[in-house]
């Protein structure tokens, strides 16, 4: 069985900060964006994602980042596999 999930991705147009050398980011929710960055790395508070309504096709675009919601297919573990991992 498969599942799809989403996914956000960040993509900077420039470092976020000297301290980081990538510019892309993937995150489970708008709010763990936040948990890495601020408001002024991002160019946004997370109100006005909540606002714009990132979704799929839809994205949040400023002068700093570029925010995708992007679609995460996965495998979803069998009732036999949940229960190996319990033991």
């Amino acid at each position: 069985m498969i599942t799809t999930d989403f996914i956000y991705h960040v993509s900077f147009f420039e470092k976020p900060s000297k301290d980081i050398d990538r510019k892309d980011f993937f995150f489970g929710s708008l709010a763990a964006i936040y948990e890495l960055f601020d408001a002024k790395q991002v160019g946004c508070r997370i109100e006005n994602l909540w606002n714009v309504g990132v979704s799929d096709g839809k994205p949040y675009c400023n002068k700093l980042c570029r925010i995708t919601k992007e679609p995460l297919t996965r495998k979803a573990h069998s009732q036999a596999a949940r229960t190996r991992k319990k033991l």
